[in-house]
């Protein structure tokens, strides 16, 4: 399922840059940093499973690290050191501790000191470090570990704000009983993933799924068990379909999902892990039996996301009558 977050912890800013971020501000304060320290170089270093990238670079001719290089995530770094230990890291001469002889950024580069902090995602994860590095020993005070603490907040502050941005963005777009998106996020990721389609010429199918005989579970059993289905129904969806495909509750007991494929057998197979997960749950909940109605048609990239709605909307109805009569 399309994630909602504002952000993604899992790629570069550089490569997916957020209008939330003003890299402007983190300039700044980077620049501070060096200033303050009267030292060569300063940077705000991002870390992915694809390795260090330096998002923000101080900007001294001094400096032999520019904004945008990516250093590998095996390689003997300082930053590597942070991020595994998500521990504060000063090392005032690199060359009296043999850990470091097989850091580069010693022995190519010419670097000894370095002290640097863990910035950290809204989440809790690693965001990466904020770091000051020279070319010669240093003996840094308390007042100036305290000193790269206090700007290293004034970033994370940032990254908070965006995290509670998210949290309010994927509140207004996502259904709290299914765990999916509401009609309006289907809507708002659907449009997204049918402008790709169009770019990579991909295939498009629209899944459609009911509860058969809804309102009886509803009568019979209560609201309660009634929301339980729902959620079993979201649970079972996001499970089935990729992380890439767009689900969404479009209604009552009415979900979609739009999914990308390359081959006919593929659809199949998605509506075949569906039926096979609803018959897997069914041993496990202790839910009344009930059955689904699935079904998928080809969506046509160039329809709009309400027309193929519309499109789904009259075959389940048509559907619910035929189980009706």
């Amino acid at each position: 399922m399309t994630k909602n977050a504002v952000f993604n912890t899992d790629s570069f800013l550089l490569e997916d840059p957020n209008e939330l971020i003003s890299t402007d501000k983190w300039q700044k304060t980077v620049n501070l940093l060096a200033k303050l320290f009267d030292a060569p170089a300063s940077f705000l270093v991002q870390y992915t499973q694809k390795g260090f990238q330096v998002t923000i670079a101080s900007e001294q001719e001094s400096n032999p690290y520019p904004a945008g290089i990516i250093i590998e995530p095996e390689v003997n770094i300082f930053c590597r050191r942070i991020v595994e230990t998500r521990q504060q890291l000063y090392v005032s001469n690199a060359l009296l501790d043999s850990c470091w002889d097989s850091n580069p950024e010693v022995h190519n580069d010419g670097f000894r000191s370095y002290l640097g902090v863990p910035v950290f995602w809204p989440s809790g994860e690693p965001f990466g470090t904020f770091c000051v590095m020279d070319y010669k020993e240093t003996d840094y005070q308390t007042a100036y570990l305290e000193l790269i603490r206090h700007l290293r907040d004034i970033l994370e502050s940032d990254l908070s704000l965006i995290g509670a941005y998210a949290e309010m963005q994927k509140l207004a777009i996502t259904d709290p009983l299914s765990g999916v998106n509401n009609r309006r996020g289907f809507n708002i990721l659907a449009e997204q993933r049918i402008k790709l389609a169009q770019r990579t010429k991909s295939q498009l199918g629209l899944l459609y799924l009911d509860v058969d005989n809804f309102k009886a579970i509803n009568d019979e059993h209560g609201h309660g068990v009634g929301d339980d289905v729902i959620t079993l129904i979201g649970m079972v969806l996001t499970q089935s379909v990729r992380q890439s495909d767009v689900i969404g509750r479009i209604g009552g007991d009415e979900f979609v999902a739009l999914v990308m494929y390359d081959e006919e057998e593929e659809i199949a197979s998605v509506k075949h892990r569906i039926a096979a997960a609803f018959c897997s749950h069914h041993q496990l909940e202790r839910l009344p039996a009930f059955t689904v109605s699935v079904g998928i048609t080809a969506a046509n990239p160039s329809a709009s996301i309400s027309e193929l709605l519309d499109i789904a909307d009259k075959d389940m109805l048509q559907r619910k009558r035929k189980v009706m009569d």
